[in-house]
């Protein structure tokens, strides 16, 4: 009887485990891409100018501020919701974690959303799109050092996403 009790057991717990592994099933994922249906300035380069005579005695994050001027253009009867925009950059300086670098050592421009210090790569709510989060950049040195003359120039990348 033993033997015929354990051979029952043993015969149950197979089909349990058998039937276990029976119950796996596949999946499979499913998704559409679509283009964003807004963009930043009808993705034209955005130019920003400081002019042509930037006194380096005055390069201190304050003076030679400058607005960064976009406007976001969403597709006709797209009704635009939970829209922000994102700033991003592949060369910030390693003096301010919210300034880029430029083409002249030790300058950079520090970056400003609605008067705030940017963090790069963070969502910024657009609640209107007919005024936009404000943007501005501003010349900044690294430290004590002495800025040579010359001319200078820096990018970043600005884009429209979800929040």
């Amino acid at each position: 009887m033993k033997h015929f009790l354990r051979a029952v057991c043993f015969a149950s717990a197979a089909y349990v485990a058998y039937s276990v592994a029976a119950e796996d099933a596949n999946m499979s994922f499913h998704g559409t891409l679509v283009a964003s249906p807004c963009t930043i300035s009808n993705e034209q380069t955005i130019e920003v100018t400081f002019g042509d005579y930037l006194a380096i005695e005055k390069i201190d994050g304050t003076h030679y501020l400058q607005p960064v001027n976009y406007n976001v253009v969403c597709a006709a009867g797209y009704t635009p919701n939970n829209l922000a925009i994102v700033i991003e950059t592949a060369s910030p300086t390693s003096f301010d974690e919210s300034a880029i670098q430029t083409s002249k050592t030790d300058l950079g421009l520090h970056i400003l959303v609605n008067g705030l210090p940017v963090t790069f790569g963070q969502r910024v709510a657009i609640t209107d799109i007919g005024t936009p989060p404000l943007i501005q950049a501003v010349p900044v040195q690294s430290g004590n050092v002495m800025l040579t003359a010359g001319a200078f120039e820096a990018s970043m990348t600005l884009r429209v996403d979800y929040m």
